[in-house]
């Protein structure tokens, strides 16, 4: 099944050449799967795009995509729909491009579509983890957060609703309005999530290691976390109000 890999970047210099190299490495492991890569840069002023672009012209696999918007969530909308209007994968994945999530679970990810439409690397099911030493507000923040986004958001069945490891059928986003999902951040896995649910995917969960990146800075910040919450109750209101 041909299968596009989306990597969001924002000044990743010091982690995109050595990932995108050990990536390549695995993806010529798993049969079954065509896999490309497309490294969705929102004009990283750190020079992150040049060498995703010294990559590619040594790999057709590896393709760049330059994002005006800046945000998580925008960064992966732009991805999807260049995706799917050029290479017409049948699964598309996120993925972090600073080594956090185990580059040798994709294929684990890839074989949970055969019978599954969501595919969520998992941190809070029996296998899954968080760093140990993660501060205990970052603790608090990964684990309530994601309670919130259970209970407010109504995903119930869904342990990890804001994990950033995730494979999805293309048929599954093709039911969807992209351009309309009120997610500029990090929320957005949230909200993807909760209008594939709502159209009808089967989600499964696979246990996952979170790595902390050892290089660069995360890129989360009070707004993502505002917007977060925000979002959760438009969720809640959206299915006691369906057409909102």
């Amino acid at each position: 099944m041909k299968t596009t890999i989306i990597l969001p970047t924002y000044n990743e210099k010091e982690n995109i050449e050595d990932f995108l190299n050990a990536l390549l490495a695995e993806i010529k492991n798993i049969e079954g799967f065509d896999i490309n890569i497309l490294v969705v840069d929102d004009y990283s002023p750190d020079g992150t795009a040049e060498i995703v672009k010294k990559t590619a012209q040594k790999n057709s696999r590896v393709n760049l995509l330059l994002n005006n918007t800046r945000g998580l969530g925008r960064a992966y909308i732009a991805g999807f729909k260049y995706a799917m209007e050029n290479f017409s994968p049948d699964i598309l994945i996120e993925m972090d491009s600073d080594f956090s999530h185990d580059i040798k679970k994709v294929k684990e990810l890839l074989n949970g579509t055969k019978g599954a439409d969501f595919v969520i690397g998992s941190r809070y099911i029996k296998g899954g983890s968080i760093p140990d030493n993660w501060a205990l507000i970052r603790k608090l923040n990964s684990r309530w957060g994601n309670i919130f986004a259970r209970l407010i958001a109504g995903l119930y069945n869904v342990k990890d609703c804001t994990s950033g490891f995730r494979a999805i059928k293309t048929d599954i986003l093709k039911k969807i309005n992209l351009d309309r999902l009120r997610a500029n951040g990090y929320s957005f896995q949230m909200n993807i999530l909760f209008e594939c649910v709502q159209n009808g995917a089967k989600t499964v969960e696979i246990p996952i290691d979170f790595k902390d990146r050892t290089k660069g800075k995360s890129k989360l910040g009070i707004n993502d976390i505002l917007e977060f919450i925000l979002n959760s109750i438009i969720l809640r209101l959206k299915l006691i109000f369906p057409s909102l």
